[in-house]
């Protein structure tokens, strides 16, 4: 840990910026203190409960991120960093809107998304140069009217507050380009949001609306995510989607994709996850930009257990998710998809796969979890046809959280800590004499064994990271500097963050 801080503070002397993001660190550094040109400041994703007052004394500071720690409250000498316009403080657990935030003429994004904010002060209508405000997942104990008088605003995070209705001069904010309203309790959408002719990105995600919003299709959208509501029915006469090039509507009962979607020739993704949708129209193939195309958990293939013809017209795919669709088999036209990078087939009964499927060297994911191919013996073989994609057969979230209270039982049982088990771990994978030997009974042993072979053989055999880099991990483990669960926590992210983040889309987090 000394070394990488000190490897990082050299390089915020040239650069001026210091990521410290991810340390587990429990206390800012002091030395930090020194750096007074530092334009970036990085300490999200640590334990801090505080952070110095000093840290005003660094006024030339520009960007603050102290998201995803435990502070409860901040210094009030933050107001002198009269410089700083980027301030992130989500995922924490701030009761109130930090008053130096009223001295910090500069500002123009501020996250305080998923904290215990109850109130918004009236001050902060007067902080007209903020241009970003992120202010979901807090209790607020009523709309933040402040919000409506910053004219200025481009960009309102508004999720997860539990709003059953929105002020009807929310219009009012013309200058907005994303307004996010995910994960409230939204039945409608008033009357003035049809001014906000600048609106580009608009999430309505996990609402209660029953229907498209009349005044949507005559704003110029280029992303709208629509996913989790209770909409039937997509009324799209007359639409201004020219533009649209991402379209949310999973998690809805659509029985119907209207004809009017292939009119959206900017369109790139396409996400029809959990709906009612047996069939896609044949205008799709029009969609020549379409770049991803999510079908999962939606009955496309119950008809006759084969995928609809005109996804193989699509030969723009990158993205393709086909899980738990009815699908029971893949045509070879599967070929025909030459520039797919993703492939997601989960819990599909393939026995087989297409010969094709060999030949795309493209892939970099394919996922057969739950499939019975994903767990027959040609699996193997498949995987050294393709041999730099990420082949997915089993769940590995369940497999690494599983080996995780495996290792914790191992702990109680034995004695040993994470230094020792490193150590046996890295000696049977080094041909070494194995430690511990006599203080091991055969199921503990089995344990080890079972480790040894999920870290140093089963990940970098599916892609998931390289042996080497295991030995690093384990080797930092083995001299005290990394637990157990950060090892199996960043193999975890490896082997599931782009599929997760390309299949990922409203943001709503925050």
């Amino acid at each position: 840990m000394r070394v990488m801080l000190a490897e990082r503070l050299g390089t915020a002397e040239k650069t001026g910026k210091l990521d410290l993001r991810g340390l587990v660190l429990g206390q800012v550094p002091p030395v930090i203190r020194a750096l007074r040109n530092l334009v970036e400041l990085d300490l999200g994703s640590n334990a801090l409960t505080e952070v110095p007052a000093w840290l005003g004394e660094l006024t030339s500071l520009e960007v603050l991120r102290l998201e995803r720690n435990a502070l409860e409250d901040l210094p009030r000498k933050l107001g002198r960093l009269d410089k700083l316009r980027v301030l992130e403080l989500s995922h924490n657990k701030l009761q109130a809107v930090p008053s130096f935030v009223a001295d910090l003429p500069a500002l123009v994004s501020l996250d305080l998304g998923q904290n215990r904010v109850e109130s918004v002060p009236r001050w902060l209508a007067d902080r007209s140069a903020l241009r970003a405000l992120v202010l979901g997942k807090n209790p607020l104990d009523a709309f933040p009217e402040p919000v409506l008088a910053l004219s200025g605003l481009t960009e309102l995070g508004l999720a997860g507050l539990g709003f059953e209705a929105l002020p009807g001069d929310l219009g009012a904010l013309v200058a907005l380009q994303k307004l996010d309203l995910g994960e409230n309790r939204l039945s409608g959408l008033p009357a003035s949001i049809g001014k906000l002719g600048a609106l580009r990105a608009l999430v309505l995600r996990g609402n209660r609306l029953t229907e498209l919003p009349p005044m949507l299709p005559g704003l110029r959208l280029r992303a709208l995510d629509v996913a989790g509501n209770r909409i039937g029915a997509l009324p799209l006469a007359g639409h201004a989607w020219d533009e649209m090039e991402a379209l949310e509507l999973g998690d809805n009962p659509l029985v119907v994709l209207p004809e009017e979607v292939a009119a959206f020739a900017a369109l790139r993704r396409l996400d029809l996850r959990s709906t009612w949708l047996e069939s896609l129209p044949d205008v799709l193939a029009r969609l020549t930009g379409l770049r991803t195309l999510l079908l999962a958990g939606s009955p496309v293939g119950l008809r006759d257990g084969k995928p609809p013809d005109v996804l193989f017209t699509l030969e723009g795919l990158e993205e393709l998710d086909l899980s738990l669709t009815g699908i029971t088999a893949l045509p070879e036209a599967l070929g025909w998809l030459s520039r797919l990078k993703f492939l997601w087939l989960q819990g599909i009964p393939l026995t087989s796969v297409p010969a094709a499927l060999r030949s795309m060297k493209h892939l970099e994911e394919l996922d057969l979890t739950d499939t019975p191919f994903g767990r027959s013996d040609e699996v193997e073989a498949l995987t050294a046809a393709l041999p730099t994609t990420r082949v997915v057969c089993v769940d590995w979230a369940a497999t690494y959280r599983a080996m995780l209270g495996d290792v914790y039982i191992l702990r109680d049982d034995t004695g040993l800590d994470d230094v020792e088990i490193a150590k046996w771990v890295l000696a049977r994978e080094r041909g070494g004499r194995l430690p511990a030997a006599g203080r091991l009974r055969p199921v503990d042993e089995e344990v080890l064994e079972r480790l040894h072979t999920l870290v140093f053989m089963q990940a970098p055999r599916r892609r998931v990271t390289t042996r080497s880099a295991v030995g690093v991990m384990v080797d930092l483990v083995a001299r005290d500097q990394l637990g157990w669960h950060e090892v199996l926590e960043q193999l975890l992210e490896g082997a599931h963050a782009s599929g997760m983040k390309s299949r990922r889309i409203g943001d709503t987090s925050r």
